[in-house]
């Protein structure tokens, strides 16, 4: 799909195409979005440039993502997003900068570059010239990544909450060992989702800002005075937001490894509690030993037992079962085994 967009009382709005169905040819911006052979066809006629196949645009040398042809510069950088799904992705997106236009390939719809058309078409004057528009694109995808590492920072805010002041469910009273183990399952899987997107949002970052190099070393491209102070603030952003990625990212790790501790703790509490209860059990049977032999020798029919007949003689067996049980217990007891 080919959009077009030209400028209309200095605001950027998309552009009807001509009567014969094609874009307009004074058109500032050609976006792009899972083009078509012949869609590519009429671009490349409009602006006399080659389009990137997908395969070249997912090429990962800088050389072959930053390179220019003619007077026509190629700048591909990785754009997050899906952000706001349980699986966020990255795709790339081709950048060709004209002296008269701007065409844009892409094969997802990254959130920013709606945000940058519904902003374009509101803002008078913010996009006069293809330069301004990359760099509108650029400033807009940088935003969306700062307000998603943002979103990163409060969820590892929370995460650390869970797992080091809220040991006791919201009625106060303690988690049994099946709640605090899903509990634990659940804080994984949230710090598994975060590594991923800090991962997906650095690998936009490194990109936009060899992007921001590249146009601020490549002087064939002839910055306009306007836009110079705009790209120094675009790559100071960028490595700024590189550091709070890295941050973000030991944090991660830092969480991770508290977590499985606590997993770890849980599961050596849980086998000291069988071991003591195993213990018990190991201890008791120990101690009813001597009572059970002495109930068997007293309930064997021998001829000869002088206490068969003997008055106190029952009275005898069971003093002698009571004594043998103490004393293994008493033993137990001091040796520290109870």
């Amino acid at each position: 799909m080919i959009a077009a967009y030209a400028l209309n009382n200095g605001r950027l709005d998309k552009a009807p195409a001509d009567p014969s169905g094609e874009p307009p040819a004074n058109a500032l911006w050609f976006d792009l979005l899972s083009p078509t052979r012949e869609e590519e066809a009429v671009v490349q006629r409009i602006a006399g440039v080659e389009i990137p196949t997908r395969e070249e645009m997912q090429e990962i040398e800088v050389s072959s993502r930053l390179y220019r042809e003619g007077d026509a510069h190629y700048l591909t950088a990785p754009i997050i997003h899906q952000t706001d799904t349980p699986r966020p992705e990255v795709t790339p997106v081709t950048f060709i900068l004209t002296p008269k236009s701007l065409i844009t390939v892409r094969y997802a719809t990254p959130r920013s570059v709606e945000f940058f058309i519904a902003r374009a078409a509101r803002q008078a004057g913010w996009c006069p010239n293809p330069e301004t528009v990359l760099l509108g694109l650029l400033e807009t995808i940088v935003d969306r990544v700062a307000d998603v590492m943002e979103r990163v920072a409060a969820e590892l805010d929370a995460v650390s909450r869970r797992i080091f002041y809220d040991p006791a469910g919201n009625n106060g009273e303690e988690k049994t060992e099946e709640q605090t183990n899903a509990e634990f399952q659940a804080v994984l899987r949230q710090l598994g989702r975060a590594g991923d997107l800090t991962t997906k949002t650095r690998d936009t970052i490194l990109g936009l800002d060899r992007v921001a190099t590249y146009i601020i070393a490549a002087e064939t491209l002839g910055v306009s005075r306007e836009a110079k102070p705009r790209l120094k603030t675009l790559t100071r952003d960028t490595r700024s937001l590189a550091e709070h990625d890295g941050f973000l990212s030991s944090k991660i790790n830092f969480l991770l490894d508290a977590t499985l501790g606590m997993i770890s703790i849980g599961q050596n509490r849980s086998i000291t509690q069988q071991n003591n209860i195993i213990k018990i059990f190991t201890v008791a049977a120990t101690a009813f030993l001597p009572p059970t032999l002495v109930a068997s020798i007293y309930g064997m029919n021998f001829k000869i037992l002088p206490e068969l007949n003997w008055e106190y003689g029952y009275l005898w067996a069971l003093g002698l079962m009571a004594l043998s049980a103490v004393v293994p217990f008493l033993y137990f007891k001091r040796r520290g085994w109870l």
